[in-house]
């Protein structure tokens, strides 16, 4: 609604300023010795006129109509100077200048810079030619009256559309932030979740390890050690805890293999597809070792994202050691 209503005043303003050219071109009918061409060109003008502010909604003028309006403008000295007595162009006879620099101002801040500054050119030789008298430039408001408030038009139009580009690359940020956010929420939850769930899961056993006073049998005392680990993994491991990359690890240690879960915000604020594929490849990874020690990481910081060191003993090099990124 904002800009609606800025969009209007704009246009409205435009459109008087515009108005009140033709108005004086009116007024001063009494300085041409034909009134035919002048009558002609201030219908052309205000249709040419109208047709640029009115007829499109977009901030760009379509460039079949601004092809018009531009032939519009440098149709009118044709049509006015033949009628103006001893080339004066020092009056108001010369209105059209004033209008023309309206007309293509508009088409400038409309967006169509290259067709608008040719049509003043043409203008420009047109009325020089017409004149026989550089100082027709400077006298007859072409650089005070079109070429100035061409050049205020396109500044406008340029900071305008500057201005747009920078509102939405913040709207963008903002929206991704938001979606981060929510991402970053959403994987809390899940934790959360999945820490409740373990706790939920390893109550019986709790509940028989206190009613038996820690007497358990080797499988009680198993299921004791990975429901330990498990718990463990949720709150260290953070966001290296994939439902695939947590199911791999709890198949490791059935097989006897040692792993370690460490989240020290290396995937923090990544992208989550690029997170999910380094997290896939390190459980593939975690299902290839049948025995030693297992050590997945993830550090702030560092060029890579996650390591993950396979060792069989400390005293022996590394059988596996990878960089995710």
């Amino acid at each position: 609604m904002i800009l609606r209503v800025r969009r209007l005043g704009i246009s409205a303003i435009a459109l008087l300023f515009g108005v009140f050219q033709g108005a004086l071109g009116l007024a001063s009918f009494g300085f041409y010795s034909n009134q035919v061409g002048p009558s002609w060109a201030l219908a052309i003008y205000f249709v040419a006129l109208i047709g640029a502010i009115a007829l499109h909604r977009g901030v760009r003028l379509p460039a079949w109509q601004a092809g018009l309006a531009t032939a519009a403008a440098c149709l009118l000295p044709l049509l006015t100077n033949p009628a103006i007595r001893d080339r004066v162009y020092d009056t108001y006879a010369t209105w059209y200048i004033g209008g023309i620099g309206v007309l293509l101002s508009v088409i400038v801040v409309r967006r169509n810079y290259l067709l608008a500054w040719f049509g003043a050119t043409i203008v420009t030789i047109e009325v020089v030619v017409w004149a026989q008298d550089f100082n027709v430039i400077w006298q007859s408001g072409l650089l005070g009256g079109m070429l100035v408030l061409m050049a205020a038009g396109q500044a406008v139009s340029l900071g305008v559309e500057r201005s747009a580009r920078e509102a939405k690359a913040l709207a963008d940020q903002a929206a991704l932030e938001k979606s981060e956010s929510q991402a970053v929420t959403a994987r809390r939850a899940e934790r959360q979740y999945r820490l409740q769930e373990a706790f939920a899961s390893s109550k019986d056993l709790l509940e028989k390890i206190v009613s038996s006073n820690g007497n358990l049998t080797p499988a009680q005392k198993s299921q004791a050690a990975l429901a330990e680990v498990a718990l463990r993994d949720e709150i260290r491991g953070r966001d290296l805890m994939s439902p695939q990359l947590r199911e791999s690890v709890r198949q490791a240690r059935l097989r006897g293999v040692e792993v370690i879960l460490l989240d020290e915000g290396g995937l923090y604020g990544q992208d989550q597809d690029r997170v999910d594929r380094i997290l896939q490849d390190v459980a593939s990874a975690v299902d290839g070792v049948q025995r030693g020690k297992i050590t997945v990481r993830s550090v702030r910081g560092e060029e890579w994202l996650v390591t993950l060191l396979v060792t069989d003993s400390p005293t022996e090099p590394p059988v596996l050691w990878l960089r995710l990124s």
